[in-house]
């Protein structure tokens, strides 16, 4: 699975997500759900990191509204990616 995948896919069972710059080119992704803690993971993508940085609060967290924007933005954009793959040859989709 590529790292957008990985990360849309977390997106979804998430409402808070904890950010730690892991040095220039990672960021180090922790999600919680209800205030527990889910998954991990290291985000390279520069888009997507510019985009947690742009949510963060000063603390480096991303809220439930944060988390809702980050959905809109990359699940729907997932999701028209895996119907493109999916579409047989030659058919519109």
């Amino acid at each position: 699975m590529d790292e957008f995948s990985l990360f849309t896919s977390k997106l979804q069972s998430c409402d808070l997500i904890v950010l730690t710059e892991a040095d220039e080119i990672r960021t180090y992704c922790r999600f919680y759900a209800n205030g527990l803690y889910q998954d991990r993971m290291f985000i390279s993508d520069v888009a997507v990191k510019e985009n947690l940085a742009q949510l963060s609060s000063e603390e480096d967290v991303i809220d439930w509204n944060g988390v809702q924007d980050l959905r809109k933005r990359y699940c729907a954009s997932l999701q028209s990616r895996e119907s493109l793959n999916a579409a047989p040859s030659g058919e519109p989709v």
